[in-house]
């Protein structure tokens, strides 16, 4: 990463200085209440709080997840890495023959979503495609807008252990056996950007689409849409941040007129665009992946480089790094 171009706007609200990356572990449980934002960038892994630092510097971070003393990083979209308790990286696997999208820890392993719409499983040093997933019901009919073949885009998982995989364009497909068989949920043609599960709500299932935001509140077999109040209806990031629902909308997949949004989680109500400390308009989409939430914290990045925090739901904002390389993943902790 660039020193001369990073520009950390304002500090991060302070936590305990860490000594060494062998205390990442340790101050987890404070970074959720004086965050520890994470971004994945095209130049390396930035870490943000009272001390600025790069890791895996030199690659392009295009994934990432994480478990509550580890992360898991996509780099070039060919490799996957592994960050353990004592802060060291390893990489794990690398795939050459498909582009890895996203990455999900999963009961004891990790699951990847990649291009061609497959999903594999790492585990005990052994990568293996999940081959349930590749005969589903109404696969070939998977499209893309522009004609190439089907992704993994996005990935969640419920508390009863239920995974969600959104694919691009084709759904959401629900599992209840561990990834051993696989239920079409919501109608392929919504064109879902991202899924998600909501703590405390086993029930609850949201997914930012083309056509605004996705509820389902019967685990996937049934879903209504919401746009209400939104200047347009095509949505790339969704989050939930306490008892508020965040989403990005923007005019179409090519950006122009992005916002963030708030939606309260349980009431009826419209969505209220976020204003307060944020530009009137980003000129390209706040993307699947860089919208991220912890409790009433939330944090996103885009592709020029700002990050913007929020300590109130969305409420207030305010910029608290910019001029960094494009922003294609963040996590929060």
């Amino acid at each position: 990463m660039n020193d001369s171009a990073q520009q950390i706007v304002e500090q991060v609200e302070p936590i305990e200085h860490k000594q060494a990356d062998t205390d990442f572990a340790n101050n987890a449980q404070q970074a959720t209440q004086k965050p520890l934002v994470i971004a994945g960038t095209s130049d390396g892994l930035l870490f943000l709080d009272t001390r600025q630092h790069v890791e895996l510097e030199g690659y392009s971070i295009t994934a990432l997840a994480s478990s509550p003393d580890e992360l898991w990083a996509i780099s070039d979209r060919n490799s996957v890495w592994h960050r353990n308790s004592n802060g060291e990286w390893h990489k794990v696997a690398s795939i050459n023959d498909l582009q890895l999208n996203c990455i999900l820890p999963y009961n004891g392993a990790v699951l990847v979503g990649t291009s061609g719409a497959c999903l594999i499983r790492i585990a005990d040093g052994s990568t293996n495609r999940i081959n349930c997933f590749e005969t589903v019901e109404g696969r070939d009919e998977w499209y893309t807008p522009w004609g190439g073949p089907p992704d993994v885009r996005s990935m969640a998982v419920g508390q009863s252990g239920e995974l969600y995989v959104n694919v691009h364009v084709g759904g959401i497909l629900r599992s209840d056996d561990q990834g051993q068989s696989w239920q079409p949920t919501i109608d392929f043609h919504a064109d879902v950007h991202e899924v998600r599960t909501v703590p405390g709500r086993p029930d609850l299932v949201l997914a930012a689409t083309a056509q605004g935001l996705a509820i389902s509140k019967d685990r996937g077999n049934s879903w209504s849409f919401d746009r209400t109040n939104l200047h347009a209806a095509y949505a790339r990031a969704v989050a939930v941040c306490g008892e508020t629902i965040l989403m990005t909308a923007s005019t179409g997949p090519h950006g122009g007129k992005a916002a963030i949004y708030r939606h309260p989680l349980d009431k009826p109500g419209a969505f209220e665009k976020c204003e307060q400390g944020l530009p009137e308009w980003f000129n390209d989409n706040i993307n699947t992946g860089t919208l991220a939430t912890s409790l009433n914290l939330a944090a996103f990045g885009t592709s020029d480089g700002q990050i913007f925090l929020s300590n109130d739901a969305g409420l207030t904002w305010r910029q608290i790094a910019g001029d960094l390389a494009p922003i294609c993943r963040l996590n929060l902790m």
